[in-house]
């Protein structure tokens, strides 16, 4: 007997028995278990181990309620002006630093000229028009010294 037709006849069984009930044809036998008497076995009785001694709590110090000092108000130390930045970049604008680079790229060749992402990227910079003036001379500087 095939798999197919052993499907086929238990479909068409199913089928009978959703009809007969339907019908209302089907009385459902009622299966009785016989009842079988459970007796509970003895309960042993279990004398509780005695609790350990427990050691009684430090006492607790009081101690006046003191209420904290204010910390000293802090003082602000001036500033020295930050030393004019020299301007060893050949560009001083976007444009500039861009055929800047592009010139670099070409000149230290594809394997070397890919570090240029690593001196962006030590500047904290992931593209090189985000680079703002006050980086020029870092990123100039960075570049130089991959070639």
């Amino acid at each position: 007997m095939s798999l197919e037709s052993k499907i086929e006849q238990l479909s068409n069984s199913i089928d009978a028995l959703v009809a007969a009930i339907s019908a209302g044809n089907v009385i459902a036998p009622v299966i009785e278990k016989p009842v079988t008497e459970v007796k509970p076995e003895p309960v042993k009785e279990v004398k509780p181990e005695p609790a350990a001694p427990v050691a009684p709590a430090a006492p607790v110090a009081e101690t006046p309620a003191v209420e904290p000092e204010m910390p000293a108000a802090p003082t602000f130390e001036e500033v020295a002006p930050a030393a004019p930045v020299s301007n060893d970049a050949p560009f001083t604008d976007g444009n500039g630093l861009i055929a800047y680079v592009m010139e670099s790229y070409k000149a230290l060749g594809a394997d070397k000229g890919a570090q240029i992402q690593g001196v962006l990227t030590g500047l904290g910079y992931s593209n090189i028009n985000d680079v703002k003036p006050e980086h020029y001379n870092s990123l100039f500087a960075g570049i130089e010294a991959l070639k």
